[in-house]
């Protein structure tokens, strides 16, 4: 394994700040502009979004050699590889060794989750984090936490992985586990309703806790909607899956300020996180 590769992978799994390209912009990007515009036709704003997640030179022949080698392994296509190239929220795989970094993570995540290779192609298009992160390092201590937390079985991870491939990226720390906390906290569910939620929809665990679940409940709470135990399962789907407006409509049909027209269309108007201030102030301020 070359040196050059090992310090990349190495800054990868390390979290490191990766390149920016400076004043200079293209013509500070050398070799992965160059590779970035020659095997994706990439435009010059997709080279530096892209190439500014990566160091200036990568080499050419060893960027091609990972590509190709995902694209056959993975019956990709152009438009796939495309994506999983400039939708990679980190693309240093870009520049790491296929059969020494990648291989050896994806083997990993494969035994851990007794995926299928059909199953494995699944991750890497729609996680692409699982070809530019450690397993051993960054993944699996999260996986871990989290089947813990839920007593998953492997079988039950499998499909949680699967029905939220994104869930390989968050962090159980920082991530996962206060989210959990708080919805089973602020829902009273019980170990194993909350179990059989995440199950069920998988998809809870992506929102924002704060963005999504916090102003939601506390504006809920706010406009007197404040199920009682036997209903709480009723707001946690609303709070967490719905859009803007269907949560919102939810709302107005339980509210009990009885609101006008204007003061509602008033509210909606507002960032969600400044919803629950503006009733608590009254109706005049909206």
């Amino acid at each position: 394994m070359r040196l050059a590769s090992r310090l990349l992978f190495a800054r990868t799994t390390g979290g490191r700040a990766p390149h920016c390209p400076g004043p200079l912009g293209l013509r500070s990007m050398g070799t992965t502009a160059t590779f970035l515009r020659a095997r994706f036709a990439c435009t010059d704003a997709e080279v530096i979004r892209v190439g500014g997640k990566l160091p200036p030179d990568i080499d050419p022949a060893l960027a091609g050699d990972v590509v190709n080698t995902l694209q056959s392994r993975f019956l990709l296509s152009e438009e796939e590889l495309r994506k999983l190239a400039l939708g990679s929220p980190v693309p240093m795989w870009l520049g790491s060794s296929y059969e020494a970094n990648i291989e050896p993570s994806l083997a990993s995540l494969q035994s851990r989750l007794s995926l299928s290779e059909a199953e494995l192609r699944k991750l890497v298009i729609r996680a692409p984090v699982v070809i530019c992160r450690s397993v051993e390092t960054m993944i699996e201590p999260s996986l871990k936490a989290l089947q813990e937390r839920l007593t998953l079985s492997d079988a039950e991870l499998k499909k949680l992985v699967l029905g939220l491939p994104a869930v390989l990226g968050f962090s159980y720390e920082t991530n996962l586990g206060p989210k959990l906390n708080y919805l089973q906290s602020t829902f009273r569910l019980s170990p194993d309703i909350m179990k059989s939620h995440v199950l069920t929809c998988p998809a809870l665990l992506a929102y924002s806790l704060d963005q999504r679940y916090r102003p939601r409940i506390a504006l809920a709470s706010s406009l007197g909607v404040v199920a009682a135990r036997a209903q709480r399962d009723e707001m946690l789907f609303p709070a967490g899956k719905h859009t803007d407006a269907q949560f919102m409509a939810w709302l107005r049909r339980r509210e009990k300020l009885a609101l006008s027209a204007n003061e509602w269309a008033s509210l909606c108007a507002l960032p969600i996180t400044e919803r629950e201030a503006a009733v608590r102030k009254g109706r005049g301020t909206m």
